[in-house]
């Protein structure tokens, strides 16, 4: 009788359970850290196709929270914060989820001074000066804010006041907000003489809705699951070559 043992494999055990205790795990991170990275220049190609001449500030908002030895994830997900400006999670997780539009800074403030009433917000008016991606232009919205006194920030001087150098700009006589049967209805310029020469440049609406335009887990988990195992393979081939104990 002829008995078949482990112990001609003992030296191969011994290689895989190397490779499982010590490589296995960094490969494992690569894998997952090179996919997230993947996966942010596709959903960024994504953005590209479904929203209307998106700003490079939209096209960056996704960031890549890398995984580690003791957070073992890696996550792809919106800016939650910025520097004098909205994050990319107040204006593109409507488009994710679906539902209302999150206010605006500027609507915020409008609202404070009681200018803009509850449940409706501000969009372009037909005389909006817009910019190559659609939105009206910063110094437009500045004039017209600083015209009708609608800032609201501690030691923000931008609003029109009595004084001369402020006189001088004339943003106080040209902007008004406009009202029709005793509600606002907007911001208007006056382009001219005459009761008419008026352009509403910020309008008052109801709440806009988003449909469910950027598919950000759909589009996600398909690539994921095709990206992550070449990755994988990869990762643990060059894991083998280089890595050390």
């Amino acid at each position: 009788m002829f008995k078949v043992s482990t112990s001609g494999l003992q030296q191969e055990l011994e290689r895989l359970t190397d490779i499982e205790r010590h490589h296995l795990p960094v490969a494992s991170i690569l894998a997952m850290n090179q996919t997230a990275y993947d996966l942010r220049a596709r959903l960024v190609q994504e953005m590209e196709s479904v929203f209307d001449r998106p700003t490079r500030y939209t096209l960056t908002s996704l960031e890549v929270f890398p995984a580690s030895v003791l957070r073992p994830v890696a996550r792809v997900w919106m800016k939650d914060q910025s520097f004098k400006a909205q994050p990319a999670t107040r204006w593109v997780s409507p488009s994710v989820y679906g539902g209302p539009r999150l206010q605006k800074r500027m609507e915020r403030q409008l609202r404070e001074k009681g200018i803009l009433p509850e449940g409706r917000y501000v969009v372009p008016g037909a005389g909006a000066k817009l910019d190559a991606h659609g939105n009206i232009s910063r110094g437009q919205v500045t004039k017209a804010m600083s015209g009708i006194r609608g800032f609201t920030e501690v030691g923000y001087d931008a609003n029109a006041t009595t004084s001369r150098r402020s006189t001088r700009k004339a943003n106080g006589r040209r902007y008004f907000v406009m009202q029709r049967g005793g509600e606002p209805i907007g911001i208007a310029e006056r382009i001219g003489r005459g009761r008419d020469a008026v352009s509403i440049i910020l309008a008052f609406v109801s709440a806009p809705s988003y449909s469910k335009a950027l598919k950000f887990f759909e589009v996600a988990d398909d690539f994921v699951a095709e990206r992550l195992p070449i990755r994988f393979a990869e990762a643990l081939a060059k894991e083998l070559r280089y890595g050390k104990r």
